[in-house]
């Protein structure tokens, strides 16, 4: 491939990101925490991601690379936890520098995990079950939720994940599976997500979201299942739309849960 080709995929890959990052995120701004929660965890990097993978590396690697973004999805909840923690007393800069830390902490620790599939859907499950049991007190149901960062925001935090993903998917040969998986699962989405609400709305609205979306991860946790087993066993570009079907087809049953539970 000439240099020529390369800057064109590097291009495509930045810009196909940073628009699906831009959209999901103008949505959750939109919705509010009910259906922003659930689109949060929608695959809107990963989603870009493993499609570019897919067309570059062997289904092996990417089933293994989708194993460890599975388990570092327990440092993305670490990540939303201790922001959602954080928020009541401090700034938002304040409250990513030290949700950055959680994450960064979390993740040096399932980097070392062994690559097992099941290990990290337990390990997603009782992270995220601990992570809704200890931030479901701070919730105020009255919170304000609705609130849209500026265009220039947006394009900006979109620009940075076309970026990420571009560097990561290009880069993956050397990083290896599991430091490709690990950095696929890093919340730029939940970034975007907390630090406009927060600056907009106010700790209350953001605590009330990311509470949300604590459970709305559990569509990235069906995503990166569903693309491990399938992606070994079916053409890669069938398997990947199948894993995204599962992702959305979890949000749905959060929505769809969340609205009959409030009757």
């Amino acid at each position: 491939m000439d240099l020529l080709s390369i800057n064109v995929a590097l291009l495509v890959r930045m810009v196909c990101t940073g628009l699906v990052v831009i959209g999901v995120s103008w949505a959750v701004g939109a919705f509010g925490p009910l259906i922003g929660g659930a689109l949060a965890g929608l695959p809107m990097v990963m989603g870009p991601a493993f499609f570019f993978l897919v067309q570059s590396a062997s289904p092996g690697f990417v089933s293994l690379t989708a194993t460890y973004t599975l388990i570092s999805l327990a440092a993305t909840q670490a990540f939303v936890l201790c922001y959602l923690v954080c928020s009541r007393r401090h700034r938002p800069l304040a409250c990513l520098g030290l949700a950055f830390a959680a994450w960064g902490a979390t993740a040096v620790v399932c980097r070392w995990l062994p690559a097992s599939l099941w290990l990290g859907a337990a390990l997603f499950v009782g992270v995220t079950a601990g992570a809704i049991r200890v931030s479901r007190p701070l919730v105020d149901a009255r919170a304000v939720v609705k609130g849209q960062a500026g265009w220039s925001t947006l394009l900006l935090r979109g620009a940075l994940a076309g970026v990420m993903v571009a560097s990561i998917t290009t880069a993956s040969g050397w990083l290896g599976a599991s430091s490709a998986g690990i950095l696929l699962a890093f919340p730029i989405g939940y970034t975007v997500i907390a630090t406009t609400i927060h600056e907009k709305l106010g700790s209350a609205s953001v605590i009330a979201t990311l509470h949300a979306a604590l459970m709305g991860s559990c569509s990235l946790a069906a995503f990166c299942l569903s693309l491990a087993i399938l992606v070994v066993h079916l053409p890669p570009m069938l398997a990947l739309l199948l894993a995204t079907a599962a992702s959305v087809s979890t949000t749905l049953a959060l929505v769809l849960r969340a609205r009959w539970r409030r009757g």
